[in-house]
Protein backbone atom coordinates (compact mmCIF):
# COMPACT_ATOMS: atom_id res chain seq x y z
CA UNK A 1 0.00 0.00 0.00
CA UNK A 2 1.58 3.31 -1.22
CA UNK A 3 2.02 6.14 1.66
CA UNK A 4 0.72 9.63 0.78
CA UNK A 5 3.71 11.23 2.86
CA UNK A 6 6.07 12.83 0.33
CA UNK A 7 8.46 13.65 3.43
CA UNK A 8 9.48 10.48 2.77
CA UNK A 9 11.31 11.74 -0.41
CA UNK A 10 13.49 13.53 1.94
CA UNK A 11 13.33 16.51 -0.68
CA UNK A 12 13.03 20.62 -0.68
CA UNK A 13 10.48 22.52 -0.67
CA UNK A 14 10.87 24.84 -3.66
CA UNK A 15 6.94 26.16 -3.16
CA UNK A 16 4.44 26.10 -0.19
CA UNK A 17 0.64 27.00 -0.38
CA UNK A 18 0.63 27.97 -3.66
CA UNK A 19 -1.72 27.68 -6.84
CA UNK A 20 -1.36 24.43 -8.84
CA UNK A 21 -0.88 27.49 -12.05
CA UNK A 22 2.25 28.42 -10.27
CA UNK A 23 3.67 24.88 -9.60
CA UNK A 24 2.70 24.59 -13.70
CA UNK A 25 4.74 27.73 -14.24
CA UNK A 26 7.92 27.18 -12.24
CA UNK A 27 8.28 23.63 -13.82
CA UNK A 28 8.01 25.07 -17.39
CA UNK A 29 10.54 28.26 -16.18
CA UNK A 30 13.31 25.69 -14.46
CA UNK A 31 12.84 22.36 -16.81
CA UNK A 32 13.38 21.44 -20.14
CA UNK A 33 11.71 18.37 -19.42
CA UNK A 34 8.36 17.82 -18.33
CA UNK A 35 5.17 15.54 -18.23
CA UNK A 36 1.78 15.49 -16.75
CA UNK A 37 1.51 13.85 -13.66
CA UNK A 38 -2.21 13.00 -12.59
CA UNK A 39 -3.89 13.08 -9.23
CA UNK A 40 -3.21 9.47 -7.47
CA UNK A 41 -0.15 9.26 -9.55
CA UNK A 42 2.25 6.56 -7.37
CA UNK A 43 6.02 7.60 -7.69
CA UNK A 44 8.53 5.51 -5.34
CA UNK A 45 5.62 4.29 -3.51
CA UNK A 46 4.09 7.30 -2.78
CA UNK A 47 0.83 8.26 -3.97
CA UNK A 48 1.13 11.66 -5.82
CA UNK A 49 -2.30 14.01 -4.36
CA UNK A 50 -3.44 16.43 -6.20
CA UNK A 51 -6.59 18.12 -6.89
CA UNK A 52 -5.99 18.10 -10.96
CA UNK A 53 -3.21 16.71 -13.38
CA UNK A 54 0.02 19.05 -12.53
CA UNK A 55 3.28 18.91 -14.13
CA UNK A 56 6.49 17.37 -13.02
CA UNK A 57 9.65 18.30 -14.28
CA UNK A 58 13.32 16.90 -14.70
CA UNK A 59 16.56 18.70 -14.55
CA UNK A 60 19.01 15.98 -16.20
CA UNK A 61 21.60 17.42 -15.53
CA UNK A 62 21.38 18.45 -12.00
CA UNK A 63 19.80 15.02 -11.51
CA UNK A 64 16.43 16.38 -9.83
CA UNK A 65 13.04 15.84 -10.05
CA UNK A 66 10.16 18.83 -9.51
CA UNK A 67 7.24 16.93 -8.21
CA UNK A 68 3.83 19.01 -7.08
CA UNK A 69 2.40 17.46 -4.11
CA UNK A 70 -1.12 18.59 -2.16
CA UNK A 71 -0.20 18.01 1.68
CA UNK A 72 -3.57 16.73 3.39
CA UNK A 73 -1.81 18.27 6.91
CA UNK A 74 -0.78 21.47 5.89
CA UNK A 75 -3.13 23.36 4.92
CA UNK A 76 -4.83 24.12 1.56
CA UNK A 77 -2.12 24.90 -0.74
CA UNK A 78 -0.15 23.02 -3.33
CA UNK A 79 3.70 22.71 -2.79
CA UNK A 80 6.59 21.66 -5.11
CA UNK A 81 9.32 19.54 -3.85
CA UNK A 82 12.17 18.99 -5.41
CA UNK A 83 14.19 15.37 -5.08
CA UNK A 84 17.43 13.70 -6.00
CA UNK A 85 16.64 11.29 -8.82
CA UNK A 86 18.96 8.34 -9.96
CA UNK A 87 18.64 7.51 -13.97
CA UNK A 88 15.83 4.74 -12.98
CA UNK A 89 13.60 7.51 -11.21
CA UNK A 90 13.94 9.63 -14.81
CA UNK A 91 12.81 6.49 -16.65
CA UNK A 92 10.38 6.06 -14.44
CA UNK A 93 8.89 9.09 -14.56
CA UNK A 94 9.42 9.35 -18.68
CA UNK A 95 8.15 5.66 -19.36
CA UNK A 96 4.85 6.06 -17.05
CA UNK A 97 3.16 9.62 -17.54
CA UNK A 98 3.37 11.54 -20.63
CA UNK A 99 5.21 14.54 -22.05
CA UNK A 100 4.08 17.51 -22.47
CA UNK A 101 5.30 19.69 -25.23
CA UNK A 102 4.85 23.70 -26.19
CA UNK A 103 3.12 24.61 -28.99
Amino acid sequence: MPSCCVNNLSGKVLLLNVMPEEVNDYVRKHCKEYYEMPPNFVFKDIRMLLKSPMLVGLQVRRSKILLPFTKRCAGPGTMLYEIAAKEADLDFIRNNLPKVSED
